[in-house]
């Protein structure tokens, strides 16, 4: 009876570890291998659809001649679509005001090329040279964006998680343009020192630095809104901390929480010091003024950028809902010729709501704006082309997806976003270099 007894006992841890070998097969195993597979499909799919076209000439790709010789292939592979807008600034300055309503370089904003200028003359003064300057201050700034990647999430989370969110940022499939000659990695360096200097309460430096941010992309004003709520947050804390609310109901909770931040910010302001403070954080929007009071010398018009992406570019406020349905009522086959990479795009879309939403549950929520922001307006403007790229600089998106696979007990997870994202971004640079539209 001993004997039967210890066997039933024994029967249940039996099969428990059967279901974890089973679990850890399939984890471990069968996913990461699944994952390299499907990799391999995406790449094979997107080298029939868009590569396999191009065997057949277009005018509109770049010479062999000129891209297969060294040195300049070293730098010509980074100038594409609109690069050459920054370089153009950078060495000739903006166009007359006569372009406004055409395709004009004023859509672009001048932080930039104004690093570029420098550099290009110091390297010599040709268009090379200017390209030179360009991949160098793309690259710098990478390094800059990097580096308070990693200091922002080890300061929020762990060193190991800092270090997976920036390896992350690096394989994203869109993650050459931080390289290539274009603002992506300026403007993220600059919205990352802004969200790292809020979180340490160093409000003049968050402030610069958002500024600089809204001069380099347009979006950057958006910037105001992480920021100004951490800094309520943080007087409101300082000034009326929130009492234990344990035990409490949801509406008891939430008039707690409210009456403490109302409270908070009435007895901050009796104090020069926070209204400074204030004024520093509104410095991000006011970023753009210059460029707004140059625009208004050289063309009469003050607003001339704004007004350049309604009339030139087709760009103007559309609600997000109308832009999403429209795109996907509408699907674009596909084509290496179309500026409007419409798959890629629309995945990309919907995967970075998800990351909004996700932000929302794990994230301290000047993450969560800043995500919902960055999301939010590229699809405001009423066209998806390009929104791949916008989305690289949404970088809570990394953050989570290191906490995701930050795990001993699920390394597969690792595995797997290497496989996806790796590959792809093989493949995209290869479109890049080879100056495919749809990859703009």
């Amino acid at each position: 009876m001993i004997t039967q007894e210890k066997e039933i006992d024994q029967q249940p841890a039996t099969s428990i570890q059967n279901t974890s070998f089973t679990s850890s097969i399939w984890q471990d195993a069968l996913l990461p291998y699944l994952g390299t597979r499907l990799a391999l499909v995406l790449v094979g799919l997107l080298a029939d659809f868009y590569i396999l076209p191009l065997l057949k000439s277009h005018t509109i790709l770049s010479s062999v001649a000129s891209n297969t010789r060294f040195p300049g292939a070293l730098w010509l592979m980074w100038n594409h679509f609109d690069a050459g807008f920054y370089v153009d600034i950078a060495k000739n300055g903006y166009w007359a005001a006569s372009t406004l309503h055409t395709m004009s370089n004023w859509i672009f904003l001048p932080l930039f090329p104004m690093l570029i200028y420098p550099l290009g003359h110091l390297f010599g003064g040709s268009l090379a040279a200017f390209n030179i300057g360009g991949i160098v201050i793309s690259n710098l700034a990478g390094l800059v964006a990097v580096t308070y990647l990693y200091l922002l999430v080890r300061r929020e989370f762990d060193t190991r998680t800092a270090s997976r969110a920036v390896f992350y940022l690096a394989l994203f499939p869109t993650s050459f343009y931080l390289s290539a000659i274009y603002p992506e990695s300026l403007f993220l360096a600059c919205a990352l020192a802004c969200i790292y200097y809020a979180r340490q309460r160093r409000w003049w430096l968050a402030g610069i630095c958002g500024a600089l941010a809204s001069l380099a992309r347009i979006q950057g004003f958006l910037l105001i809104v992480p920021v100004a709520w951490e800094y309520w947050q943080a007087l409101s804390d300082f000034y009326s901390p929130l009492p234990d609310m344990s035990g409490m109901t949801l509406s008891q909770k939430a008039y707690t929480w409210l009456h403490s931040r109302c409270l908070g910010l009435a007895l901050a302001s009796e104090s020069l010091r926070n209204w400074l403070n204030a004024l520093a954080i509104v410095l991000i929007p006011f970023g753009m003024v210059p460029f707004f009071i140059y625009s208004q010398i050289k063309t009469g018009d003050f607003l001339a950028t704004i007004h350049n992406h309604h009339t030139g570019w087709g760009r103007h406020f559309e609600f997000p809902w109308q832009v999403l349905t429209d795109a996907l009522q509408h699907p674009q086959a596909p084509n290496p010729m179309n500026w409007n990479f419409w798959l890629l795009n629309i995945i990309v879309i919907f995967v970075f709501l998800g990351f909004t939403i996700w932000s929302l549950r794990r994230l301290p929520m000047i993450y969560s704006l800043y995500t919902l922001v960055m999301v939010i307006m590229p699809l405001s403007t009423a066209s998806i082309n390009s929104i791949s790229r916008y989305y690289l600089v949404v970088f809570p998106a990394f953050m989570l997806l290191a906490l995701w696979s930050n795990s001993d007990k699920r390394p597969a997870r690792h595995s797997l976003v290497i496989a996806l994202f790796a590959p792809l971004l093989a493949v995209f640079m290869i479109f890049y270099a080879l100056g495919l539209p749809l990859i703009a």
